[in-house]
């Protein structure tokens, strides 16, 4: 599909040749008019000339279209954010023609995502070389096409054009950074598994505190065999110590409206917050139950550094595209979550509506913190970001703008290149 820049671009060739056949038109008329009213042996020669002319100009666009050179170099296909991609472009012109009309489409992900790399009317000396070199940081994760979406050629005259597709789309990954644990400047990643543990230790580790029906993603080992051979159905037994040890994250993937680039890095941001503090938590022991609404629900559980990697797999390229409402998601969650958990809500925007359904799980005992970039825009946002500071506190809940968590540091966006010099997992 053509995005609106590539639109213009198209819409403005098309234009151009429009014009030049109406001129061409033109001469050719007036030639015949030259020898209808005074034949002779100059008239002919250029009334033949002119019209002979579209017949050269597509012999030499089919001489070009196949003669031409090109090669992209990309260093290689994956990446972590703010790291440096580095990326070149030669275009060979091998024949002795002069190429006009040479025109680079670029894929528009690689646009956005690399400063100065745009569409390209170049005009090509006889044996020449053009070349282009980018060696930027990147910004925003994901999956992006970059390099050459295609080529347009045009004849001499400007009268026609062919279109050169590359035999590859070239496609690169972008992970999100990991974040050093200063950064992750609250309170769950600076409390020791002893001390959460504690909470509730006199009711001790190995009672059995609720029996629930099996979810996708429950342990094999957390299934009461008695009762499931009793009740024909799979039974999940919840003990004080495997509800102690375990979050639960709920990630709202609803679509964000606004600018692009804001839009990628509120999410960007969602999302390396989400797999730092999900390393910091499974490496401390606990296990992390994360659900999201894709079509349907889905609950996945991840524990320790392979379950990490999957998480981290998984979030990486995961996009934010659901069009129902969060409010309507999470009270769905809700009905399905035991009592009294310890519940991470990731919402990169928030609104009156999340604001209500925090209240009712509140009520019911959960523990919950919220994560959140923005507040969205209504007549009420002022009384929305006042609740945030003052109310929810007030009521235990935890509310932590991802935007404002790191005090007195740069951004990646700001910086470009910093990132954590750690591994992946």
């Amino acid at each position: 599909m053509l995005t609106r820049y590539n639109q213009v671009d198209v819409e403005v060739n098309v234009g151009t040749m429009k014009r030049s056949r109406i001129r061409y038109l033109v001469l050719l008329f007036l030639s015949f008019v030259y020898i209808y009213f005074d034949g002779g042996f100059f008239p002919y020669t250029l009334f033949y000339i002119v019209l002979l002319l579209p017949a050269a100009s597509v012999i030499y666009l089919v001489v070009v279209f196949y003669s031409f050179k090109y090669n992209e170099k990309l260093e290689k296909r994956e990446y972590q954010k703010g790291e440096v991609l580095d990326y070149t472009l030669r275009i060979h012109n091998i024949t002795p023609l002069y190429i006009a009309y040479f025109n680079v489409y670029m894929h528009m992900e690689g646009q956005m995502l690399i400063k100065g790399m745009k569409n390209e009317q170049l005009t090509l000396k006889p044996f020449s070389v053009q070349e282009f070199k980018f060696n930027v940081p990147i910004l925003y994760r994901g999956k992006y096409k970059v390099g050459i979406s295609h080529i347009e050629i045009r004849d001499f005259l400007n009268l026609i054009s062919v279109k050169y597709l590359p035999g590859e789309t070239k496609e690169i990954r972008v992970f999100p950074r990991l974040l050093p644990v200063e950064e992750l400047d609250i309170p769950y990643v600076r409390i020791s598994e002893n001390e959460y543990l504690s909470r509730n230790k006199e009711t001790g580790h190995t009672e059995i505190r609720d029996i629930r029906d099996y979810m996708y993603g429950d342990s094999f080992k957390k299934i009461h065999w008695k009762l499931s051979s009793k009740y024909n159905k799979w039974l999940v037994k919840e003990t004080n110590s495997s509800s102690e040890k375990e979050f639960w994250i709920l990630l709202n993937l609803s679509r964000i409206s606004g600018d692009a680039d804001e839009v990628l890095m509120i999410e960007d941001r969602t999302v390396e917050f989400l797999v730092s503090l999900a390393r910091v938590l499974l490496n401390s022991g606990f296990n992390i139950k994360l659900c999201f609404y894709r079509s349907e629900q889905v609950f996945l559980t991840f524990s320790e550094n392979k379950g990490f990697l999957q998480l981290y797999e998984l979030l990486s390229l995961i996009p934010f595209d659901q069009n129902a409402h969060f409010r309507e998601i999470m009270d769905l969650f809700s009905e399905t979550m035991p009592e009294r958990r310890s519940v991470l809500i990731f919402s990169p925007v928030i609104d009156e509506k999340q604001l209500d359904c925090l209240n009712k799980m509140a009520a019911n005992g959960h523990d919950l913190s919220l994560f959140y970039c923005k507040v969205e825009e209504s007549d009420i946002r002022e009384e929305i970001e006042k609740a945030l500071e003052k109310e929810l506190p007030e009521l235990g809940i935890m509310a932590v703008n991802l935007l404002k968590s790191v005090t007195g540091q740069e951004s990646i966006e700001e910086t470009g290149c910093r990132y954590y010099e750690g591994e992946k997992s």
